[in-house]
């Protein structure tokens, strides 16, 4: 089978895929490293794929660039680089014209392939393309769109929402990452029902987890991890920051707050929020963007992960956590979260606005002793393989496909 697939793709996720790279290709669109998962399970199954995102960095009416491997090509199409306001000589931005230039750019790179069938992910620019083009295909839902406006009320999300209506009231076939997904899409869609088809986890993972080193400072710091990406109000991290000073002041041991993204570097704005709301820095680390594999091996020497957004369609950075045996903490009104904690079988599940609570979370997962949050990490590390096995996501995948093909 020829997969097409649309979607947000980094060069730097899939390069170990092509063979015809220099270090000078353009960097794609960050942000998702499933995808490149998703793409090598199916090479390892037999297929070709031919892969389509966007960049930002490529003159957005100039060619797309074409990089090839075995088995493999991926198509960089030009982007502008501005969301809303003008911006590097582009008078209006992708969401005044919901992404009509993109589109365009995706939809040539497109017709220029043979696809048995396309898969895009999100229910947007990709999603259009691939409902547009005449051929077979399948949208993978990956938020609710109409959460993301009522949690960030912007022309960009308001855009993106009315983007996302039109598409799940097309006649195309989706699938959704998670039954709180699955639920938001089937009141758009008069589809047929929704299955549910969790994001893959990289296999390197389970080799990851095997080797978390026991070096001295693990033994004598405990950390507690945070992977938010942005300080933004859905991701809601000052609580988090509020309960571990809370609890560092009184805590017998030595313990770490370690900040991961691109809003989390020092001088950046999460030390900016942290420093107005009159919380000292004093055992907080802002340790910024990692590379994805870097990240991981962070997040594998943590204590404790803390995940304090206040929704998540899936929860990537908590299926990770969970995959490599680090207790987790998130919310219980979090959208997919109590699904993927198993409702606080895999995970503890608390109201992360409140500081007091995530407080009493720290401080039971740091003990060392808890004999719940032992049987939750153990629970969480064994089956969350169930649900995000690579092989076994693509081959639901490639069941589906078939499917639609008929």
């Amino acid at each position: 089978m020829r997969i097409g697939i649309l979607g947000p793709i980094a060069t730097s996720d899939v390069a170990h895929l092509l063979t015809d790279t220099n270090g000078s290709e353009p960097s794609g669109y960050l942000g998702a490293p499933f995808m490149a998962t998703l793409i090598e399970s199916f090479l390892g199954l037999g297929h070709e794929v031919v892969a389509f995102t966007s960049d930002r960095t490529l003159d957005p009416r100039g060619d797309a660039r074409v990089l090839n491997g075995p088995g493999f090509r991926l198509w960089l199409c030009p982007s502008r680089p501005n969301g809303t306001l003008p911006r590097a000589g582009n008078p209006i931005g992708r969401i005044w014209d919901f992404f009509r230039l993109e589109r365009q750019q995706l939809a040539k790179a497109v017709a220029n392939e043979h696809t048995d069938i396309l898969h895009a992910h999100w229910t947007y620019e990709f999603a259009m393309v691939a409902a547009d083009s005449g051929r077979p295909c399948l949208v993978t839902i990956h938020d609710a769109p109409g959460e993301v406006l009522r949690l960030a009320p912007t022309p960009y999300t308001l855009g993106r929402y009315l983007m996302a209506k039109k598409v799940l009231r097309s006649r195309t076939r989706f699938t959704a990452v998670s039954p709180v997904i699955a639920e938001a899409g089937q009141r758009w869609t008069k589809t047929v029902s929704i299955p549910v088809i969790a994001n893959p986890l990289p296999a390197w993972l389970k080799t990851m987890a095997k080797a978390v080193p026991k070096n001295e400072e693990a033994s004598s710091k405990a950390a507690v991890a945070m992977v938010l990406g942005a300080w933004t109000d859905f991701k809601n991290p000052l609580p988090g920051v509020q309960a571990f000073a809370n609890l560092s002041r009184v805590h017998d041991k030595p313990v770490e707050l370690r900040m991961y993204g691109a809003d989390f570097s020092p001088g950046g704005k999460a030390e900016h929020e942290i420093r107005k709301a009159g919380i000292s820095m004093h055992n907080i680390q802002l340790c910024g963007r990692l590379e994805h594999k870097a990240l991981l091996r962070e997040v594998s020497r943590a204590s404790v992960f803390l995940h304090t957004s206040l929704t998540e369609s899936f929860g990537m950075a908590v299926a990770e956590a969970m995959a490599l045996g680090v207790p987790a903490i998130a919310g219980s009104e979090s959208g997919a979260i109590p699904w993927l904690l198993q409702q606080g079988a895999a995970g503890q599940l608390v109201d992360v606005r409140r500081p007091d609570a995530i407080r009493a979370a720290l401080s039971k997962a740091l003990s060392g002793t808890c004999a719940e949050v032992v049987a939750q990490t153990k629970r969480a590390r064994k089956t969350i393989w169930d649900m995000t096995d690579p092989r076994a996501v693509a081959l639901r995948y490639t069941a589906l496909y078939r499917e639609v093909m008929q």
